[in-house]
């Protein structure tokens, strides 16, 4: 009995210290904690040979990873692309936090292929297909991206965030959030031509 005990003992403080581990990276990457299910992150990286952007962009990245120990399900688009090639897509909105109605709100120059056209047949989306998707305990779904500096949508200062609706229906009760990211960056004013040369 008493080697039991010990084995017990040995797994749970393994578990624990894989907890914590997890738990204290997650933070220290994305300055928060991650719950042990369905989490939704925002990934920032920056490029700097985008076309029509100057210099240095901040691309920000959204993905849902299964942290759960269990399987997750969540309704996906499966489609082909322009080159015949199998692709999933997520329904979800990027939003910004609106001070003065102090809420988020959709911003629809950012909505390509999130739920405005979600699933829909278009030139690069054809034989789309609604299905519920298992996602496995860590497995990661990319869910979209927004660069500031490529359209308009966003201002430097504001505040963003991706919304991912589970059912592919718009419904905020079965939605996840990423944490809001702070904009730096914003599309530049196209400097207008002098007269005369047009």
């Amino acid at each position: 009995m008493n080697t039991l005990r010990k084995v017990g003992a040995v797994l749970v403080a393994v578990c624990l210290f894989g907890f914590v581990a997890h738990e204290s990276i997650h933070f220290l990457r994305y300055g928060h904690l991650a719950p042990l299910s369905l989490h939704a992150d925002t990934i920032l990286t920056t490029q700097s040979n985008l076309l029509g952007i100057e210099g240095v962009a901040k691309i920000y990245d959204a993905r849902l990873t299964n942290y759960g120990i269990l399987p997750a399900t969540m309704t996906v688009c499966d489609y082909l692309d322009y080159s015949s090639s199998h692709r999933t897509m997520v329904a979800y909105v990027i939003e910004r936090w609106d001070l003065q109605l102090r809420r988020w709100s959709a911003v629809p120059e950012w909505d390509d292929f999130g739920l405005r056209l979600f699933c829909r047949p278009s030139f690069e989306v054809s034989e789309t297909h609604l299905v519920r998707r298992l996602i496995w305990p860590g497995q990661s779904i990319h869910v979209g991206q927004v660069v500031p500096p490529e359209r308009n949508g966003f201002h430097i200062g504001d505040y963003g965030r991706f919304t991912t609706f589970l059912r592919a229906d718009g419904n905020r009760d079965k939605a996840l959030s990423t944490a809001p990211f702070r904009v730096d960056q914003q599309l530049k004013a196209k400097a207008a031509l002098p007269l005369g040369r047009h």
